[in-house]
């Protein structure tokens, strides 16, 4: 197999919007690649879709022609090596040699894809001239929605934090293990206490953690310190029936069946019957017991689930732009409609479940979000149209509207959390 090819292959599937950059990164078929050689390919794919508008820049002022009337194989091509000689270690020389091989392996533009790479080796260019969208690689109907969210100051610290590495979080599993960090600190890893939440480690060096027996059974999960606190935020208790409306991958279920030592029952739903299995996975793995299974779409009312649950989590389908550092494609590609069209989804989704929720029970509505539309605005929503009370949560020993994480805080993406009672 030859790696560059192989980037351009994961490349056009990102482009093409067949899924997240860290999914198709994780599953995509490598062949009898080595572990190097995958490495790079990893390495050099996420940097240039992290990096996308600026090096498109750059690759616009080195060439005669437009960038919207190139080959797209050619475009491609030009992305990648741009990528290697302004952000990996590859020497110049050898990443134009390769790029014009496979230019003349797969175009008729050797040379101007030759001609276009030397100019992009003697470029220096004054990054402080760069507005925003190129400096950081965002789109402006983004950037126009996170400037209506928040400060100017905030806003560039979101752009910053969206290039920033997450911590790596873990979370005690104590329905099978008391004593991780004492066990995972025998073997050599460094763990850090979570800034906010019981039972879960910033892991400072993570690269073997998943071949350790701990993992292998279930006695943690990785799990971003935000997701975790939905559980929390709950408040299930023994004997009681708890939905998770769109479930997977299963670790938020997990969380909530571990508070309850498994003594409450906890009905899993997701749209994508594939992603089910990935529940059960999880579920057998944590040994997580009393759970049911269910494949409906979320949007559509279930007659049989009326007045039916006493908690219900819903971490709805959003924009994710909160976990943007995770997959930058995110600021590439949303739109505002894309948004709307998230939100008539997600308050579709709220209207059934305060349908679902016993009367006292709780609903917990959370996102992986940075936007007003999906978050505040949704809160309004639910308090003005919805039989359901916004209750204050307990966060840092002070009572809050919500919780919003930021992904510049440590050890956690960003979140948004709230959570309301049925009248």
């Amino acid at each position: 197999m030859n790696i560059r090819n192989e980037i351009i292959n994961i490349t056009n599937s990102i482009n093409n919007k067949s899924g997240y950059s860290s999914e198709l990164l994780k599953t995509y078929d490598y062949g009898d690649l080595d572990k190097r050689d995958i490495a790079y390919i990893k390495r050099c794919v996420f940097t240039e879709i992290e990096n996308r508008f600026f090096i498109d820049y750059v690759i616009s002022k080195c060439s005669d022609l437009e960038l919207n009337k190139l080959d797209k194989i050619v475009l491609e091509i030009l992305r990648m090596a741009t990528t290697e000689i302004l952000f990996m270690k590859t020497s110049d020389y050898a990443v134009v040699d390769e790029a014009v091989e496979l230019a003349n392996n797969l175009t008729h533009y050797k040379d101007y894809v030759n001609a276009v790479l030397r100019e992009v080796c003697r470029i220096n260019l004054d990054e402080e001239d760069l507005g925003d969208e190129v400096k950081f690689s965002i789109n402006k109907e983004l950037l126009k929605m996170l400037n209506k969210s928040y400060s100017k100051k905030t806003v560039k610290k979101l752009l910053k934090s969206f290039f920033y590495k997450s911590d790596f979080v873990i979370k005690q599993n104590k329905l099978k293990e008391n004593n991780l960090k004492t066990n995972l600190e025998n073997q050599g890893f460094v763990l850090e206490e979570h800034p906010f939440l019981k039972d879960s480690f910033i892991v400072r060096n993570p690269e073997s953690i998943i071949d350790t027996n701990e993992f292998k059974e279930g006695k943690f999960i990785i799990q971003d310190g935000s997701c975790s606190l939905c559980a929390e935020v709950l408040e299930p208790v023994e004997n009681s029936i708890v939905l998770d409306i769109c479930a997977a991958p299963g670790s938020k279920s997990c969380n909530i069946q571990e508070i309850t030592n498994n003594q409450s029952i906890i009905y899993c739903n997701d749209i994508n019957n594939n992603k089910i299995d990935r529940i059960k996975e999880n579920v057998y793995k944590c040994g997580v017991e009393n759970v049911q299974y269910m494949n409906f779409d979320a949007t559509i009312l279930q007659e049989d689930l009326i007045n039916k649950f006493d908690r219900i989590l819903v971490d709805a389908p959003c924009s994710a732009t909160g976990v943007i550092n995770k997959n930058p494609e995110i600021k590439l590609f949303r739109t505002k409609k894309d948004v709307e069209d998230l939100v008539g989804i997600q308050r579709r989704i709220l209207e059934n479940c305060e349908k679902y929720l016993k009367k006292g029970g709780i609903l917990v509505y959370s996102t992986c979000s940075l936007l007003k539309e999906e978050n505040e605005e949704n809160v309004d929503y639910i308090e003005n149209k919805l039989n359901l009370k916004r209750e204050d949560i307990d966060f840092y020993g002070d009572k809050n509207e919500f919780i919003k994480l930021m992904p510049f805080q440590k050890g956690t993406q960003g979140f948004f959390i709230s959570k309301f009672v049925k009248d």
